[in-house]
């Protein structure tokens, strides 16, 4: 199965009215399941930054990977092929695909509504906020908006719910912007920065409780 994927539209966002700021980036994502032979093995989730682009594998149930990887202009149905093409240039010696369950292209725009409320119309998720899946925030960011507009609903304070939750979007689009810039950049020199401090960086405890805190969304309760 391969489509161009895309959370940008809300039918009910743009019947309303309501402006959808922000913007894209340029580069295109390949996304795709497949059974494969994968030297670290499935015990965590890999990043490989390369002049190309960034890659990364995560493994998932029954001896299958998520792989998620900037290409420049992927193809609109990357098939086998091209998923081999791919690891056999960004991880050479480590991953054999034997199978590709599911592909797809996407592109990631990063945007916020202007505003969550038009009279009884309220948004949530998606129809909110879209941006880069680095740190992989959507989710949980999405199900706090839920969260918090029952409790809205019940306490009949409406716009208190924009008030709490749209500094939240803004903030989470900021991180996963800079995180991404980071992971794609194509200048030498950053490249180079770049791959040196994060190391580093890593093994700092403080640091990696303050991302991991940060990312799981836990400051925003």
């Amino acid at each position: 199965m391969t489509a161009e994927r895309s959370s940008l539209h809300s039918a009910v966002r743009a019947a309303a009215g309501i402006a959808f700021e922000g913007g894209s980036y340029g580069e295109s994502f390949v996304l795709a399941d497949v059974v494969m032979d994968w030297a670290p093995g499935p015990r965590e989730v890999s990043l490989a930054f390369g002049a190309a682009g960034l890659t990364v594998i995560a493994p998932l149930p029954g001896g299958h990977y998520r792989i998620v990887a900037t290409v420049a202009e992927a193809p609109a149905e990357p098939d086998l092929a091209f998923v081999r093409g791919l690891l056999d240039a960004r991880v050479p010696g480590q991953a054999a695909v034997r199978e590709l369950v599911w592909s797809s292209r996407f592109r990631i725009h990063h945007r916020v509504a202007d505003r969550y409320r038009a009279g009884r119309l309220l948004l949530a998720g998606d129809a909110a906020h879209v941006h880069s899946p680095a740190g992989g925030q959507g989710m949980n960011t999405g199900i706090q908006d839920g969260h918090a507009l029952g409790r809205a609903l019940a306490a009949g304070d409406l716009d208190g719910y924009e008030a709490a939750r749209r500094p939240v979007a803004l903030r989470v689009v900021a991180l996963t912007h800079r995180m991404t810039r980071v992971a794609t950049t194509r200048n030498r020199a950053l490249r180079g920065v770049r791959n040196t401090l994060l190391p580093v960086l890593a093994r700092v405890p403080a640091l990696r409780v303050r991302l991991a805190t940060e990312l799981a969304e836990l400051n925003h309760r």
